[in-house]
């Protein structure tokens, strides 16, 4: 390697980026991508709508207690997908002012059956 910078050669373009476009999956395909996406590491049960399009992550939290969040699949329209890796995201429903934590998973499943969003998207056990 020499103390000067290399000269390039005449009629050398810069690398162009290869684009390869992907076709934009429908709606279905995107919801059994985004099934198990995005999960946390210590999830222990996911249960989903029968359209699968909401589901709730049932964790055990870093503290050892055992938790639960809603979450909405966000689909993105073909332009955002054209610039990222997934179809979609999961967005969690927003939080109340106190999270709710458990010692254990039947306390926790006790509770969840009570709680506004089980009853409006699980009620009627249609999960999965």
């Amino acid at each position: 390697m020499g103390l000067l910078p290399r000269r390039k050669k005449a009629g050398a373009f810069p690398k162009q980026v290869l684009h390869i476009g992907r076709e934009f999956p429908s709606r279905e395909e995107i919801v059994r991508f985004m099934r198990d996406e995005g999960l946390p590491a210590g999830t222990l049960e996911t249960l989903y709508t029968a359209d699968g399009e909401v589901r709730c992550v049932i964790f055990r939290t870093a503290s050892g207690y055992v938790s639960y969040c809603f979450e909405r699949l966000a689909v993105f329209d073909e332009e955002a997908y054209r610039h990222s890796a997934a179809p979609g995201v999961w967005r969690p429903f927003p939080a109340p002012y106190a999270v709710p934590v458990y010692t254990s998973l039947r306390d926790l499943k006790r509770e969840l059956v009570r709680a506004p969003e089980y009853l409006t998207y699980f009620g009627n056990g249609d999960n999965g």
